[in-house]
């Protein structure tokens, strides 16, 4: 269990995530430099853009799918307008694309789709056989001190699967999480930014740790089920390919007994030092 700043961060990020209204459809957002003290999270700036969407739709509608493109990064000492526009309203379906703005740029576009409950037939990928988070074997991934991070519990190892880098992690917040779906699913975007390049980093023989550039393009999640985040989830990463200094990494993360939560994709730009100059 990781300290009482843990916790503390955990609060922090909820807290971040309410957001104020400035007009019908627009909202600002704060950050904290004490978390992210060189330049804002990418994974923080999608789950506000999805809570400010997620503030123009019933809540009936939960959110199924959403597709953030990162323009430009900024400092997180400086406020974020988000603009919603509402792309659709139908009866099981509604969409909204929200821009934004930091100090009169656009720094984020994020589209998102709803859908209301309905039943159906189910089909999904069989879980990977691995140990439990309580087994040997299991260690904090790379950089778990930094402050978004300590607000969850890791537990993860790297492998190579049929050539593929794959990274694997145990993952569940530090304390209680409210049970609100659509503040959960907002949580959840900001986990799922954690290391999500980092296989198709180390799948060229890049070090993570070492000097290299690493920016996020755009970031996408498909949630199959509404978010237990009241107990551990397994995040699998993998390397899908690395062309012209940009890295595509395919992951999905599953619930201790084998259902399918969410799927994840993630493009970065990644230049190694020889690139850089």
């Amino acid at each position: 269990m990781k300290t009482d700043s843990g916790a503390e961060n955990l609060a922090r990020l909820i807290e971040l995530l309410e957001l104020e209204p400035l007009d019908v459809d627009r909202f600002r957002a704060v950050n904290d430099s004490s978390l992210t003290p060189y330049r804002l999270f990418g994974g923080l700036i999608a789950a506000q853009a999805l809570h400010a969407a997620q503030r123009t739709v019933p809540s009936e509608y939960q959110v199924h799918s959403l597709h953030t493109a990162f323009l430009r990064t900024g400092p997180p000492d400086v406020p974020l307008t988000l603009v919603v526009h509402r792309s659709r309203d139908g009866r099981s379906f509604a969409s909204r694309t929200v821009t934004v703005i930091q100090s009169d740029q656009v720094i984020c576009t994020l589209t998102a789709s709803f859908h209301v409950e309905e039943p159906g037939v189910i089909h999904e990928a069989l879980m990977p056989v691995v140990p439990g988070p309580d087994a040997e074997g299991w260690s904090d991934p790379l950089d778990a001190d930094w402050g978004p991070q300590t607000a969850f519990e890791h537990r993860g190892r790297l492998e190579t699967i049929d050539g593929a880098v794959v990274r694997r992690y145990w993952t569940r917040p530090v304390g209680a999480v409210p049970d609100d779906p659509a503040l959960r699913a907002c949580l959840f975007t900001v986990l799922t930014d954690f290391w999500a390049m980092l296989p198709a980093v180390e799948s060229i023989g890049l070090d993570p740790t070492g000097e290299l550039q690493h920016v996020s393009l755009d970031h996408s999640i498909w949630f199959h089920r509404p978010v237990p985040l009241d107990e551990w989830l397994l995040v699998e990463q993998r390397s899908v390919a690395t062309v012209n200094a940009r890295g595509l990494v395919f992951g999905s993360v599953f619930t201790g007994d084998g259902a399918t939560v969410a799927s994840v994709a993630q493009e970065a730009l990644i230049r190694g030092p020889r690139d850089k100059a």
